[in-house]
């Protein structure tokens, strides 16, 4: 009888226990959709971007709501993203297409954000820092450049997510079942998280973790039946891009990136004064995670680990696989980097560069000698002041052909001409990425 509870404590303790994490997380989820959305401005939200306008779109209006979902397209599958589009025309609004993948697209990166706070509570000690680990995808100066907003480079937020989750450990069946989902939507949605699949290692003992192992295996085969069934075609027909020209980029668009996003300025201050104006930043990062290595608790280390073989991952694999030309960085002049672009694999890069600091801080600080405590409050210091420096970051499709005036332009045809298609513009300036939409759908959505 003495193991009685009394019910009005437990009612109590039992809401605290769950739903003040549960809406910090939520609070952090929208706030960080919200600050997506804004940054990247309103001319750039209605404009589609690349793959959204003219691969998925397309291959949504082909193939219907369920095989596009599953449809490889370069040797890849891509679930998550499919389903963003598939939810924008299930709205009926064709010519709010571009808004609404923008808005769900950024909704995606907020619950990123949301479940990287939730997640890291058993690592980041410092409750403020775990809030700004949680909404480096969202404040990273490339994030608007060209991953923000857009369907088609979700799959790099999902990958920040992915270590997270393959090394939470759930706490209850429900909690697995939710991790096994995510899991499932991540691993078929990035062929990439597939090097993070180590980390479920760590829990091997837990019964809860084998549906989150199982689903995260399963995610990783039908990526890998993807690849083999729908090879990925060159993008392009240059070489591999040598180690040094790699590092170099990686010191210019990464480093130099999370700090400014105008990686022509990054260049023109390297070719003016050297390359120790990136270099030397890089190795203070370098000297920062390697004393924090040394020092963390095995959690700690293991995130450490995770997200600094996620900076390098990124970056390197994307080169080698896309055999990105005019990538010579090491030899590049004043007027070569006056021509340079951001590339979209820095700005995922980025993100786990930055989170790696942002963990470091929180190992150092924890530290009871002040020496420490004071490198990691340098190392806070340093990060919010590159962040906010680099916040004015200018989206690529700023300029591009708004999708909702082309749709109103293209109606009076089909009113004349109901049964044809019409061609709607995306950014890049390609043809590859118009799409060729029903006149039906315009005539149904411009008539209400």
């Amino acid at each position: 009888m003495t193991a009685a509870v009394r019910p009005g404590r437990v009612s109590a303790a039992v809401p605290a226990r769950w739903t003040v994490p549960a809406l910090s997380a939520v609070l952090v989820a929208v706030a960080t959709a919200v600050l997506a959305w804004v940054r990247i401005g309103a001319p750039a939200r209605g404009v589609a971007w690349a793959e959204d306008s003219g691969r998925f779109l397309t291959d949504r209006l082909a193939l219907g709501p369920v095989r596009s979902v599953w449809h490889p397209y370069d040797g890849y599958l891509h679930v998550l993203p499919r389903l963003v589009v598939d939810a924008a025309v299930a709205t009926g609004r064709i010519d709010l297409y571009a808004l609404t993948v923008s808005a769900l697209s950024c909704a995606v990166l907020g619950a990123v954000c949301g479940t990287v706070f939730a997640l890291a509570r058993d690592v980041v000690r410092s409750w403020t820092l775990r809030v700004l680990l949680a909404v480096v995808p969202a404040v990273i100066p490339l994030a608007p450049v060209e991953i923000a907003g857009t369907a088609a480079n979700l799959h790099w937020y999902l990958l920040f997510a992915a270590p997270w989750l393959l090394a939470h450990r759930p706490r209850s069946w429900w909690a697995a079942g939710a991790t096994a989902a995510a899991v499932g939507v991540v691993t078929t949605s990035e062929i990439q998280a597939a090097v993070f699949l180590p980390l479920l290692l760590i829990g091997r003992r837990q019964v809860r973790v084998l549906p989150v192992a199982a689903t995260a295996v399963l995610g990783v085969a039908a990526q890998a039946t993807a690849a083999l069934t729908h090879p990925r075609s060159a993008t392009h027909q240059g070489g591999i891009t040598s180690f040094r020209d790699m590092t170099a980029g990686f010191l210019a668009q990464v480093v130099g990136g999370s700090w400014d996003a105008d990686v022509r300025a990054v260049g023109a201050s390297v070719a003016a004064h050297g390359w120790w104006v990136v270099a030397v930043p890089a190795a203070l990062l370098v000297a920062a995670v390697v004393t924090a290595l040394v020092r963390a608790p095995w959690p700690s280390r293991w995130m450490l680990l995770a997200t600094t073989v996620g900076a390098g991952l990124v970056w390197y694999a994307a080169l080698i696989v896309n055999r990105t030309p005019g990538t010579t960085w090491s030899t590049f002049t004043p007027s070569d980097w006056a021509d340079t672009e951001p590339l979209r694999y820095a700005a995922a890069a980025s993100m786990f560069l930055v989170a790696a600091v942002v963990l470091a801080a929180d190992v150092l600080l924890a530290r009871g000698r002040w020496p420490w405590r004071a490198a990691g409050g340098a190392l806070v210091v340093v990060t919010v002041a590159a962040l906010v420096a680099g916040s004015g970051a200018t989206p690529l499709r700023a300029d591009g052909p708004v999708w909702a005036a082309q749709v109103e332009h293209r109606a009076a045809h089909c009113a004349a001409h109901p049964g044809d298609t019409v061609r709607i513009g995306g950014m890049p300036r390609l043809a590859g990425w118009d799409a060729v939409v029903p006149c039906s759908m315009i005539e149904h959505a411009v008539g209400r």
